[in-house]
């Protein structure tokens, strides 16, 4: 089975997350994405998939790993916090 990349980044207006180069998501703050992100990961780590995450670092168009995110964020209820509306 393949990697799964999520993604985390920076586009006009907002921030975007993304499953394999493809848009799952927009918000209008990056912390909001970087938490739809974790959530993704971590969902399909559970499903037993391998995947990746990576965040856009500030100021940059440099995509960075974001380590830890297992700890960072256990199992538990999904956030209140969705994708803004278009």
């Amino acid at each position: 089975m393949d990697k799964v990349t999520i993604a985390v980044r920076r586009v006009q207006g907002g921030w975007r997350v993304l499953k394999n180069r493809r848009p799952v998501g927009e918000y209008d703050y990056r912390v909001d994405a970087e938490e739809a992100g974790l959530r993704l990961t971590r969902r399909l780590h559970l499903s037993g998939q391998d995947v990746e995450l990576l965040v856009q670092a500030e100021g940059s168009q440099e995509m960075t790993p974001m380590t830890g995110w297992e700890i960072l964020h256990p199992q538990g209820p999904s956030s209140n916090v969705g994708p803004r509306s278009r």
